[in-house]
């Protein structure tokens, strides 16, 4: 059972403590790269090359690396480096694919071999990565857009890992053999950056998420400041217990949620 789902079948305080147990939950996207000789690489989001983006909801997200430099043999100062091709071209989504419930604990996961037959398996969840947008930054500001065949990528949980990824290119994946893009045809000293729209998530729309917990937020916050203002020692019987209601209903309502995303 889908999100969609639970939501219309449920109260809207339940509804209102469901979107914000969505929109507080992100799922770290970031862009794994490597160039063809391997000198410029970004395999992990944690370091300073790495521009990640907290995927809440259906929208568009951009990722991107940037900052590499070495040092020049003649003057000894650090310049821009610049990355020729790549070996290793992905963005992954942490966690994602385990909450929609096409990760690899899910049921017939085991059994799948090919790129292709984990995306179908994403797919059937009513996920869809569209609308990628590649473009390679030079330092003296100039950039162009790479040409990408979206019909040839793949995304799902490729690695077995509970990630989303979306393999735009991989030497040592599936991708090598029929390449979305042309992994030799471009060079950058930049920035590399993609951009891509994610649509069924079951969280809804990242923006209206967002706003949505954010209003959450401060109508569960007046109850407590009105009673503050009223006794002076802040009444334990109101405002306070008004705010532990609505994050159990929250809770309660994030479980649900997990629930139904691990059953499929």
């Amino acid at each position: 059972m889908k999100i969609t789902k639970i939501l219309g079948a449920a109260s809207a305080a339940v509804v209102s403590a469901a979107v914000m147990a969505a929109s507080a939950g992100a799922y770290e996207a970031f862009l794994m790269y490597a160039s063809s000789d391997w000198s410029v690489q970004c395999m992990d989001a944690t370091t300073e090359n790495a521009t990640t983006a907290d995927v809440t909801g259906d929208g568009t997200y951009t990722v991107a690396i940037s900052g590499f430099e070495w040092e020049d043999e003649e003057t000894a100062e650090m310049v821009p480096a610049t990355a020729n091709g790549a070996t290793v071209f992905c963005v992954d989504i942490d966690g994602l694919a385990n909450a929609l419930g096409c990760g690899k604990d899910a049921d017939g996961y085991e059994g799948l071999e090919t790129s292709a037959e984990k995306m179908a398996l994403a797919q059937a969840t009513g996920l869809t990565i569209s609308d990628v947008v590649i473009t390679a930054t030079n330092s003296d500001g100039t950039s162009t857009d790479i040409a990408v065949d979206e019909s040839k990528l793949y995304y799902g949980d490729i690695e077995g890992n509970g990630k989303i990824r979306l393999e735009i290119y991989n030497a040592y994946g599936e991708t090598s053999k029929d390449a979305p893009i042309d992994p030799a045809g471009f060079s950058f000293d930049d920035t590399l950056s993609v951009t891509f729209t994610i649509s069924g998530t079951g969280m809804g729309d990242a923006a209206v998420a967002d706003d949505a917990a954010d209003a959450a937020t401060a109508d569960a916050a007046a109850p407590a400041d009105n009673a503050a203002a009223s006794d002076g020692k802040g009444s334990p019987d109101t405002g306070v217990e008004g705010i532990a209601v609505v994050a159990g209903v929250a809770a309660l309502a994030a479980g649900a949620v997990i629930v139904s995303k691990k059953r499929g």
